[in-house]
């Protein structure tokens, strides 16, 4: 089986969005500090700074997608209005080694802003404190160290999936394919009769959705019925997996459908059945942790995906693999549960577990402004739609 096309395409992609981030902050950078040059240059005549202080700077944003577009917005809102703290949440902080960690001392120094890591359960976050303009260069670049170490894990998980394929890893390619950006992802007509089903439970629990998606990845495919194959054998032939749903922040959804879930692309939560990847059955509880966590946010992503779950015991906070399917027992659990007679959380231990269906990208129905039903189209072609926002 081939797997060189969408492996490339998506290495690629990672890699030009890298780039593209490092020109975006250096540029940034430069424009913040010939502002703030000029606005304070003795010889710049008074009224040439007042006339400089009331033009707002306008961003002009272009994009394949309104998303795209939104997201991208967003978060550079974020960035430009830092105030003297800023908290970058981001489970990847946990892969952070000693290159990392003296790459953040160091920074202290050269920023002379403070970075503190805090680790709590489920969670992990960095708090960086300074002046303003030392704030938003010391955020840049820890923004840009933590994608490198995501993509370095990416790497490795897809080297992992080469070789579960039963592909030799000297045969994995090395040329990569520009030309493709959205490799695993299939965009689908919302009026079909299965979708307008589906539809309808995401708008019972409040999630409109404006476009959904399907996932095509042959790698993760073949690692997850590999994985199946082995559990329907050890069960008879049972039903051994489930249809279930997983919010993910729009960072990391071109992660899952390139090389699948993990417990640092979900959204963070109480990791009280152990600490593995969690999954529900119920979007309802979705849109319940979205009021609590995601309550601004004007995009919810959420994926339907088919999940091993075979055989399951209730959870406990200190599980770190399922518990064994019996005291003194050799073979374990193939994942844990919220309530063994009724269950609607599942939490499994190993990505193969689990392959990506669908995208399903939703606004909450409290939000009214969204302008993004332009691209709903499934077959039109990449195109450039543009946003213009003037930043105080």
């Amino acid at each position: 089986m081939d797997f060189s096309k969408g492996v490339g395409a998506a290495a690629y992609n990672e890699k030009s969005e890298q780039q593209l981030y490092k020109v975006f902050s250096t540029e940034m950078e430069k424009n913040k500090l010939k502002l703030q040059g000029l606005n304070n240059y003795p010889g710049v005549p008074q009224g040439t700074r007042e006339k400089r202080e009331n033009r707002f700077p306008v961003l002009n944003l272009v994009g394949s997608t309104q998303e795209k577009i939104d997201e991208a917005q967003a978060w550079i809102q974020r960035i430009l209005t830092l105030q003297d703290y800023h908290i970058i949440e981001d489970m990847h902080i946990l892969y952070l080694g000693k290159k990392e960690h003296d790459y953040l001392s160091e920074l202290q120094k050269t920023s002379q802003v403070s970075i503190s890591e805090i680790i709590s359960p489920g969670k992990a976050h960095l708090e960086i404190k300074g002046a303003q303009a030392d704030l938003f260069k010391a955020v840049m670049n820890i923004e840009l160290m933590l994608c490198e170490v995501q993509e370095e894990i990416a790497r490795k998980k897809e080297r992992i999936l080469w070789s579960l394929s039963g592909q030799q890893i000297d045969q994995q390619p090395e040329n990569q394919n520009p030309m493709k950006e959205n490799t695993f992802l299939k965009c689908l007509k919302l009026s079909t009769r299965e979708i307008q089903d589906q539809k309808k439970q995401f708008e019972d629990c409040g999630l409109w959705v404006i476009k959904v998606e399907k996932i095509d990845n042959a790698l993760l495919m073949a690692a997850f019925q590999r994985r199946k194959k082995m559990m329907e054998e050890r069960t008879h032939g049972k039903p051994v997996s489930h249809r279930l749903f997983q919010q993910v922040p729009h960072q990391f959804c071109k992660m899952v459908c390139r090389v699948g879930f993990h417990r640092t692309y979900s959204v963070p939560c109480d990791p009280k059945y152990g600490a593995g990847i969690y999954f529900t059955k119920n979007l309802k509880n979705i849109a319940h942790q979205i009021k609590k966590t995601s309550a601004t946010d004007k995009l919810i992503y959420v994926f339907e995906a088919e999940v091993l779950t075979g055989s399951f015991c209730k959870g406990h906070q200190l599980n770190i693999v399922p518990p064994p399917l019996h005291p003194g027992a050799v073979d374990c659990h193939d994942s844990v549960v919220d309530n063994v007679s009724s269950p609607e959380t599942f939490v499994i231990f190993s990505d193969t577990q689990a392959v990506p269906q669908y995208l399903w990208t939703c606004i909450q129905n409290h939000v009214q402004d969204y302008s993004g039903q332009m691209m709903l189209s499934p077959q039109q072609p990449w195109r450039k739609l543009s946003s213009g926002s003037s930043v105080d």
